[in-house]
C-alpha cells in the first residue's frame, strides 16, 4: 500500500470564521492542536503559523511546541510566516514601499531561522495582499523584479531550508500578482536557486480553472513541485472544503500523475471547517487522500497508462463506470 506523507496545517483544528461570522465550536490552543493531531494517529505531521496568536508558533512557546511535537511523534512539515496581514496590506515581497518589502524579507528570515532551529525543511508563503485592484495601480515589471530579488536574498540566506511560493487566482486582492503555478515557474527560473519551489494549493487551481493533473506534470517536469495543500471547492471561490467532496475523478488523476512522478513531498490538508467539526473533517481528508492513492494502487498503473493511451473520453468513462458500480 502507497503511503503518502500526510500532514495539517494546524490551526484547521480550530473553528475559524469569515467576514460576516464567528462560528462558535471549539477554540484549541497550538499545544491542545498538535494533541488532537497526534491522538488521530493519522498525519505525520503539521505545518505551523508563525505569528503571536494562540495558534501560531512563536519565541513565547516554541520550546513547548517542539516538545509537544517529540511526545506526539510528530514532524514539523513547514513554517509559514504571516504576510499577508495588515502589515502588508499592500503587498509583501512586491510592495510598492521599499520599506514594507525589508520589513517582509525580516519577516521571512525570522521564520526561516524557526524553521532550521525546530529541524524543519520548508518555509512557505501565501502572498495573498500582492496584488492589485484597480488598473493603473502597480507596475507589473518592478513588482517582479523586486520579487526575483527578495527571494534570491531569502534563498541564499540559509539554502539548506526550502522556500515555496503559493499561488491564487484572487482573493483578497481583485488580481493576485502571484497567480498560477506557471507564474511560479517562470519566477524560479529567473529566481535561479534550487530551493525555490512550487506550494500548490489544489483548491487555488480548480477555482482558477486549471486541471490539477495537468498542474503536477509541468510542474514536475521542471523538479519544482515541492509541497501540497490538500482541499476541494466548487471551481467559482477559495471554499477550503474536505479533500474529494466535490472533485472526484480530477482528483483521481491528480493523484496518478503524482505517484507516475514519483512525487516525495507533504501532503498538507488546508480546509476552513466553519460549520463541522474541524478534527472530524481534518481527518476525514487525511483519510480521502490515503484511499486516492489506495484506489490508484489497485487499479494499476499500467490500465491507467492504457487508458491515456486510447485517449477516448467515452472509454475513460466506461472504465471508470465499471470500477466504480459494478456488481462484481
Amino acid at each position: 500500500m502507497a503511503k503518502p506523507k500526510l500532514s495539517v496545517i494546524l490551526p484547521n483544528y480550530s473553528t475559524p470564521h469569515d467576514r460576516f461570522s464567528s462560528y462558535g465550536g471549539t477554540k484549541k490552543d497550538t499545544i491542545a492542536m498538535i494533541q488532537t493531531c497526534g491522538k488521530q494517529g493519522v498525519a505525520q505531521g503539521v505545518e505551523l503559523l508563525m505569528g503571536d496568536s494562540s495558534v501560531c508558533v512563536n519565541d513565547g512557546n516554541k520550546k513547548a511546541v517542539r516538545a509537544a511535537m517529540k511526545d506526539n511523534n510528530l514532524q514539523t512539515v513547514a513554517i509559514l510566516p504571516i504576510t499577508y496581514s495588515e502589515d502588508f496590506y499592500k503587498g509583501s515581497l512586491g510592495a510598492a514601499d521599499a520599506k514594507t518589502r525589508k520589513n517582509a524579507i525580516d519577516l521571512v528570515k525570522k521564520a526561516i531561522d524557526l524553521a532550521a532551529e525546530l529541524d524543519c525543511p520548508y518555509v512557505g508563503q501565501w502572498p495573498g495582499q500582492d496584488g492589485w485592484d484597480y488598473y493603473f495601480e502597480v507596475d507589473y515589471q518592478k513588482t517582479y523584479d523586486w520579487w526575483v530579488k527578495g527571494m534570491q536574498e531569502l534563498a541564499d540566506y540559509n539554502p539548506k531550508i526550502r522556500l515555496g511560493l503559493e499561488p491564487k487566482p484572487f482573493e483578497p486582492r481583485s488580481f493576485s500578482f502571484i497567480d498560477t503555478p506557471a507564474k511560479v515557474m517562470m519566477l524560479a527560473r529567473d529566481i535561479g536557486r534550487e530551493n525555490v519551489g512550487l506550494t500548490l494549493d489544489i483548491g487555488h487551481s480548480l477555482y482558477g480553472h486549471e486541471n490539477l493533473a495537468a498542474v503536477v506534470a509541468l510542474a514536475q517536469r521542471e523538479k519544482k513541485l515541492f509541497h501540497l495543500h490538500v482541499n476541494d471547492n466548487y471551481a467559482d471561490s477559495d471554499g477550503d472544503m474536505a479533500f474529494g467532496s466535490v472533485h472526484f475523478l480530477g482528483s483521481v488523476e491528480f493523484v496518478y500523475w503524482l505517484v507516475r512522478t514519483n512525487y516525495q513531498g507533504w501532503h498538507s490538508v488546508d480546509i476552513f471547517p466553519y460549520r463541522t467539526d474541524p478534527a472530524q473533517t481534518v481527518l476525514e481528508s487525511l483519510k480521502w487522500i490515503q484511499a486516492m492513492y489506495d484506489f490508484v494502487e489497485k487499479i494499476g498503473l499500467e490500465k491507467l497508462d492504457a487508458l491515456i493511451k486510447q485517449g477516448d473520453g467515452m472509454a475513460m468513462m466506461s472504465f471508470f463506470r465499471e470500477i466504480l458500480f459494478s456488481a462484481k
